[in-house]
């Protein structure tokens, strides 16, 4: 198959490209934006599409364009192919791209693909290759929570315990859970100033939800327990973004929270919700819980492309950086306390709320390889540390 790419420099076309094809939503415009406001000059976006011959769309994606060790990186993060059969074409047209038009010596590839019987084939006869950190004998997937019709669809295929956790959680004597739109002042109600989070939800738009939970103190001050943001298309939503005090979790705001959003996806006609690596300790409860199937995934996938010795992508930099960035985040809504990771699955005698500090010493080599990749593709997705200055308590 022939092909051409070209750039797309309007918005609101790849926006209605993406929502009309079922993309992942971290292929939204906005969360392109956030990432460039998160790092700075130090990396650039180019949106570009991949026709056939007859002009007809193929994929698209956002590419992420950085300089590490002297050298271009060019990564995608779910890029969508239409047809599993043009996988390979797809892949070859981004690498040719960022090679001939960015100078990039490395192509990281990550498709929003699912990985059928012949699409790893394809990848590897194409010159990609599973990056040697985290290869292993399990292939990856993700957690797919089918969101269904109404609030009952869900609550039947949660435990009565995690049920009752978020009943008692919403119920609490002067806990409020709010949603925080552009025009809202929620974040401000708290002490937060909101300059650069009212753009982030501006350059959003309808496809983002956030909801804060806070607490009434003696004095009438409120104080936030935690925060979760969604993105979203019509098909698919993911988490952008959450996090909870210590006492937001014991409380169970942390499992409340997730629950109200996603019954709040439900009324805006969302179908599903890509529930993570279920091979991730800090998977929440309910998400657990509501997935039915883990999706089997491709991945993501390398392929130098000639212009300098690739060499191997630093995954302790890109956990560095993660961390940073989750850390900022946290402190500017007063989280600053680390979240503790629930081990999965739970110990023999261990309650599954029980947390451990850390990132868990039971963790294997390859979780913790994971976890950093992990990290990694939410720092690319995610680009939060544009609310860096956003504090003001």
């Amino acid at each position: 198959m022939s092909t051409t790419v070209s750039p797309c420099p309007n918005r609101k076309t790849w926006d209605a490209t993406v929502r009309v094809t079922g993309g992942h939503p971290q292929q939204l415009w906005g969360i392109g934006q956030a990432q460039v406001s998160a790092e700075g000059p130090g990396l650039r976006v180019d949106r570009v599409m991949v026709h056939d011959a007859e002009q007809r769309t193929v994929g698209y994606a956002q590419l992420y364009l950085r300089s590490e060790a002297e050298r271009v990186v060019a990564g995608t993060v779910h890029a969508h192919v239409h047809r599993s059969q043009d996988l390979p074409v797809v892949a070859e047209a981004l690498a040719a791209w960022a090679r001939e038009e960015h100078g990039a010596a490395l192509l990281r590839f990550q498709p929003d693909t699912l990985r059928t019987p012949g699409t790893a084939e394809a990848l590897g006869a194409a010159g990609f290759a599973r990056p040697a950190a985290g290869a292993g004998a399990e292939e990856p997937r993700r957690l797919e929570v089918l969101l269904g019709e109404t609030e009952r669809d869900l609550s039947c295929r949660l435990s009565e315990a995690t049920l009752e956790r978020c009943r008692a959680a919403l119920r609490t004597p002067g806990v409020a859970v709010r949603e925080v739109t552009a025009q809202g002042r929620a974040l401000a109600n708290i002490g937060l100033r909101t300059r650069l989070i009212t753009q982030l939800l501006e350059d959003l738009g309808d496809d983002s939800l956030l909801l804060v939970a806070t607490e009434a103190c003696d004095d009438g001050a409120e104080t936030a327990l935690g925060y979760l943001w969604f993105v979203h298309t019509r098909g698919l939503a993911t988490i952008y973004r959450l996090g909870f005090t210590r006492r937001g979790r014991d409380l169970g705001m942390d499992d409340a929270l997730l629950l109200t959003g996603i019954v709040e996806l439900q009324k805006r006609r969302v179908q599903r919700l890509d529930g993570g690596d279920p091979d991730e300790t800090d998977v929440p409860q309910v998400v657990r819980e509501l997935a039915g199937t883990e999706r089997p995934v491709l991945g993501v996938w390398e392929r130098s492309l000639g212009r300098s010795p690739a060499g191997e992508f630093s995954a302790d930099e890109a956990d560095a950086a993660a961390a940073r960035t989750g850390t900022a985040v946290a402190a500017e809504l007063g989280l600053d306390e680390p979240a503790p990771a629930r081990p999965w699955p739970p110990e023999a005698g261990e309650p599954d709320a029980a947390a451990a500090d850390g990132d868990g010493a039971g963790t294997t080599g390859r979780s913790r390889v994971r976890r950093a990749r992990e990290l990694t593709r939410r720092v690319v997705g995610e680009g939060l540390s544009a609310l860096r200055d956003a504090a003001g308590r």
